[in-house]
């Protein structure tokens, strides 16, 4: 069976609005969703560090509010004040609970990464908190403490952030939006922020057969450039 492969980041304000496009993708065409976590933010990395390399950071939101509908919640943006955002971030951390919730709630991946996006984005929540991590997507916050412990939930974790660096190859942007199909093949519906027609075009021209797809995929490529709305090694492009 065909499946969406979303390599996206918790951290990441464009994956954060993408959200809404892939939800009407999804009602559209519903299909299983894996989910690969990105190494956006490095450890140790605050919100008021943040702030200090964007200082037009509330222009930012704003923009990206009117460019794709959605925008952060009141008590995100007061951790933007002077003082407020010493609550740290970390990709490579949040990429653990993640693999574990799909283990404790099969099949609930996109729901999961979008609940965490939300507590981060709208709420302002530390998602490094199991407890916030365990309230947000529905789960015992002790199952999840002692499951993110598992040697091999950590080792997946690894596995799955290597997996997401070697699909992304030169060009780290997050989110980036494949068809997966059975054969194994990909096909790129989105890579950084897309709107919905373009997705939905993608996506309907590769349903069709192998050499649509194959077409698909070398015209999303070529017409994009890498060039839109999206988070990479060099912060969050407008």
């Amino acid at each position: 069976m065909s499946r969406y492969l979303y390599i996206t980041d918790v951290y990441c304000p464009w994956c954060y609005a993408f959200g809404l496009v892939f939800d009407q993708v999804l009602e559209r065409y519903p299909m299983p969703v894996h989910v690969l976590c990105g190494e956006l933010v490095n450890p140790g990395y605050t919100i008021d560090d943040m702030v200090m390399e964007m200082p037009n950071i509330r222009a930012f939101f704003k923009r990206l509010q009117e460019t794709a509908g959605r925008g952060v919640g009141k008590a995100y943006l007061d951790l933007l004040e002077p003082g407020k955002g010493s609550m740290s971030m970390d990709s490579r951390a949040m990429s653990v609970p993640v693999t574990a919730l799909r283990r404790l709630a099969p099949g609930k991946e996109r729901e999961q990464i979008e609940a965490l996006q939300k507590a981060f984005y709208q709420d302002g929540q530390d998602v490094l908190d199991p407890y916030v991590q365990a309230t947000a997507c529905g789960v015992d916050e002790e199952a999840l403490i002692i499951e993110c412990s598992k040697k091999e939930v950590q080792e997946q974790a690894e596995k799955d952030r290597q997996k997401a660096v070697e699909i992304l190859g030169d060009f780290v942007i997050y989110p980036t939006l494949f068809l997966e199909k059975d054969s194994g093949e990909r096909v790129l519906l989105a890579r950084s922020f897309t709107d919905l027609a373009t997705v939905l075009t993608r996506l309907e021209k590769a349903l069709e057969d192998s050499d649509s797809t194959r077409t698909c995929e070398k015209e999303a490529s070529e017409k994009d450039d890498f060039k839109g709305h999206g988070c990479g090694p060099n912060g969050c492009t407008l």
